[in-house]
Order: C-alpha cells, then structure tokens, then sequence
C-alpha cells in the first residue's frame, strides 16, 4: 500500500508525463506542483515509488517515467475521469443519426469521431453473431430463369447469390415468393433453413432455402474492422524517433488489430476494460495500452476500443470508449 504522500507524488509524475512526454524530475515537481516539501524529500520518495515498481528511469536521467504497474494504480486509484459533457453527447449523437448509408458508414463514422475526440487511434468491429441467423430475404429478378438472392442476416451482414428456377418470374411473383418464405421460416438459423428445405415440396422453394441455409453457414473471410486516427498517435512525441515511427506503421497496418482489441475485450456488453503495456501479452505493442469496451444486444457484439501509447490521457479515454460503446447498443437496433 502506497502511503497518501507517496500516492499523490505518482499521481503527479503520471499527469507531468502524459502532458510533457519528458522524465519527470524532483525539480520538476516542486516547481510545478507547488508540493510545500522539499526537493530532497520528494527524491527519497520518487526512490521508494521506483522501488516498489510504480516508476523507472528510461535511461541515465534525473527524471522517472510511470511503469505499468504505476498506470495500473493511477488508473484504478488516482485518476478523475473527465466526463462526456452534455454538449458533447449531443454533438455525437447528431452526427451519428445523420448517417443514412448504412451500418458500414455507421461503424466507420464512430471510428473517425472516437479518434478525434481522444487524438488516439480508434478501432470499431462490426458486430457479429456466434451463430448466425436470417433476419430478412429477397428475390430481385435478373433476366429469363435466374435470380439474385439477398439475405440479410441478424448482425447486419448482407450476402447475395444467384439462383436458378425452374421457370422465369417477374419480380411480383418473386416478391411474393420471398415474402410467403420469409414467414414460414422467420429468423431461421443454418439447422432451421436445411430443415424448412428438407419439407419443402416445391423445387425453387428447395432452392432458395437450401441456398439460405449456405449462406447463413458461410464463415466469413474477413471480418470488417473500422480505424481512424493513426495519424494522430503517429504525431505523438513517443514517434519523433524515425525507427520507432516506422516499427509503429509497420506494426498497426500488419498486426490483426481486431484480434487485439477482442481478445482484450469483454463478453459483457457494456463493460470496460483497460489493458496496459505488457497486461495484453503482445510483446511487440509492449509499449501500448488498449481500451475496450464490448456493445450490441448480447446476440450479436462488436467491440470498440482505443490503442495507443501507455502514455495515453486515459482520464479522457475511458468514458468516452465507455460511452460511445453505450451509444452503439443503443443504436444498432436502429441500423441493422
């Protein structure tokens, strides 16, 4: 246990170092801080922190940078978090109901609106079920006995394929088709459609279903992942370094960002959490902090999440990952 003097000093040498990306030095903190003891007492006190681990010295320096056990305390135990304000609800969530193409439009907006608001890198998932079901299907004509088949599925992915009938059909037939279909097997999953075409007797119904079915169990190739503000973070004076810079691209452009953020996330839609440094076992982003949130309607989930240096304004961070994820469950009902 950190004693409150003790306790108070990290908490300044963490806000010094967020702010000034510099070591921060006993000097520093007497002058800046206006801490009413001395230079010599807070050197003694800085030796104790670095001691037990909460600071270190990144080279031969008079100052000490935070570790990670040193953000993992100020994170749970010294912080104030900055709150969404009421006018910056209201700024997102109109710039959010504006959007009309779509959820991949949606889920790339909230990426380019989280990155700005925390000048970090920002990365949306889109929401995923971990058994897929059809939400909605339609015929579209095409020409002579062939027909574009659309399903919709419940997390919002749509997929299409051609199919051939026994006979040509002008779309109000189709329509009817699709409609008198989509009642008989509503929100089927892969099992439900294989069965629905098993039972059914008529040949373009056996088609159509047994199509559905392949589509509803069709494994994705790749799963879309939505991220902004990599230029931002590469502005940050951790990458003034041209080596660091360039390892930083290399990494986020061909690590599976998705993967990280979801393995550091949460099955519990609307829970938060905050990984540091090491804490996300990825040794090549040692020197990186993620913050996750998981949103959706507990059928189909997705993540949000903010990536960037340990060194990051997690006071800031948190709520705002925290309440965006809150805002998407809100919403997804609405654009799916």
């Amino acid at each position: 246990m950190l004693t409150d003097r003790r306790s108070t000093i990290l908490g300044f040498v963490i806000d010094e170092y967020i702010e000034t990306a510099t070591p921060v030095s006993s000097r520093a903190l007497v002058n800046r801080r206006e801490l009413n003891v001395s230079s010599a007492t807070i050197r003694n006190e800085l030796a104790r922190l670095e001691e037990d681990g909460y600071i270190t010295h990144p080279y031969t320096s008079a100052g000490r940078v935070p570790s990670d056990l040193g953000y993992r305390h100020y994170v749970e135990m010294l912080m104030d978090e900055e709150p969404v304000g009421a006018d910056e609800q209201r700024t997102i969530e109109h710039q959010l109901h504006q959007v009309r193409g779509g959820l991949e439009e949606w889920l790339s907006l909230t990426a380019t609106i989280l990155a700005t608001a925390v000048e970090s890198v920002a990365v949306v998932t889109r929401p995923r079920a971990d058994h897929a079901r059809l939400k909605h299907a339609q015929l579209v004509e095409l020409h002579d006995d062939l027909a574009l088949l659309v399903a919709v599925m419940d997390d919002g992915m749509v997929r299409q394929s051609m199919v051939t009938l026994s006979t040509p059909r002008a779309q109000p037939e189709l329509n009817m088709q699709a409609e008198r279909l989509n009642q008989q097997i509503g929100t089927a999953d892969r099992t439900a459609a294989l069965e629905a075409a098993k039972n059914a007797t008529d040949a373009d119904d056996i088609t159509i279903l047994t199509t559905i079915a392949e589509m509803i169990g069709e494994r994705r190739v790749a799963e879309e992942t939505y991220l902004d503000g990599l230029q931002r973070v590469l502005q940050q004076p951790e990458f003034l370094d041209a080596e660091r810079l360039r390892v930083a691209i290399d990494r986020l452009n061909a690590y599976d960002v998705r993967g990280l953020v979801e393995h550091a996330g949460t099955s519990n839609v609307g829970e938060t959490r905050v990984l540091i440094g090491e804490e996300h076992g990825d040794e090549a982003m040692r020197d990186w902090s993620v913050v996750v949130a998981t949103y959706g309607d507990g059928e189909a989930n997705g993540t949000v999440a903010v990536l960037g240096p340990t060194r990051m304004h997690y006071q800031r961070s948190i709520p705002r990952v925290r309440y965006v994820a809150s805002l998407m469950s809100s919403l997804l009902h609405d654009v799916r």
